[in-house]
């Protein structure tokens, strides 16, 4: 089995633990290959068993156990800066090509003092349970394509800039057994729109505010755990949205508009299986260009 696991921490800082003394050797990583539940039920006199109320993934606790044979100090003081208590930090792993990642914080570090080869065990709490890939997925529902390319003549009967492409729908597969996966919806309009939503056939959902919005004018709305907002970017232009990314112009200038939202709305997440995603607006649907991110969620590695 060819895996690897980088451990970054809040600082940048990285360690790599592998089948190689460079200078740690993986011996083993526990607490990756599943995923347990809080189920919460409810017992009744005079029913037999129990009555199910609920259930929650229950924190992961993630233990590397390594071993170092030689630079002692040196490779404690570095585990000791990598491995901050109270810091957190992204463990990543990938295995035969595959790449998954989940945040931590550090519980735990212990490292043996005797010896020509010393054992390091490392106990990681995930307080979100759930791996994810490396990237988000954009799916992209309507927007303007530039077909101006150069070197451009321009004939006498003038010539087209760009075009249109739009999809009021949108099907999104997950596959992975997790549910409630957040997303990331993207409203640019390009003119007047009024009150624009967004749909998800299969639970009935959607998410819909009550606001004008000028061309140019940006929209976002996330649905990650504890990140159910909605907000709005103006003087965007694209340039800055590829440089800086969506969440980055979040914190420099977005500005909260949950207020707007509409009686009814719910922050729509993906769950096991298919999605059907659609938009529409009260007026001004075909101004509207509109991308959903998002990223999968998976029980294990």
């Amino acid at each position: 089995m060819d895996r690897r696991i980088i451990c970054t921490n809040e600082n940048n800082i990285a360690v790599e633990f592998n089948h190689d003394f460079n200078p740690f050797f993986l011996l083993s990583v526990a607490g990756i290959y599943g995923i347990s539940a809080n189920v919460t039920t409810s017992e009744n006199t005079t029913i037999d068993g129990s009555t199910y109320q609920g259930s929650t993934a229950k924190e992961r606790n993630i233990v590397i156990t390594a071993q170092m044979d030689s630079n002692y100090k040196a490779n404690r003081d570095f585990l000791y800066r990598v491995f901050k208590l109270k810091s957190t930090g992204n463990f990543t792993y990938l295995e035969d090509g595959d790449t998954k990642q989940i945040d931590y914080k550090v519980e735990d570090i212990d490292i043996g003092e005797k010896g020509v080869v010393r054992d390091i065990v490392i106990s990681l709490i995930c307080p979100d349970p759930f791996f994810k890939d490396l990237d988000d997925v954009e799916i992209v529902m309507a927007s303007w394509v530039d077909d101006l390319e150069f070197p451009v003549c321009f004939p006498e009967e003038g010539i087209e800039f760009g075009h249109r492409e739009a999809d009021l729908v949108k099907e999104i597969d997950n596959d992975t057994g997790a549910d409630n996966i957040g997303i990331m919806a993207v409203i640019r309009a390009d003119g007047p729109v009024n009150n624009p939503a967004i749909y998800h056939s299969e639970t009935g959902e959607y998410t819909k505010l009550e606001i004008e919005m000028a061309s140019g004018q940006i929209i976002i709305i996330t649905t990650g755990q504890n990140k159910k907002k909605t907000w709005l970017l103006e003087d965007v232009s694209q340039s800055e949205i590829n440089e800086k990314g969506y969440e980055a112009l979040i914190a420099e200038k977005g500005v909260n508009i949950n207020e707007f939202l509409c009686e009814g709305s719910e922050f729509i997440q993906l769950q096991h299986g298919k999605n059907t995603i659609t938009y529409t607006a009260d007026t001004g649907t075909n101004y509207m260009s509109v991308s959903i991110f998002y990223r999968l969620l998976y029980l294990g590695v």
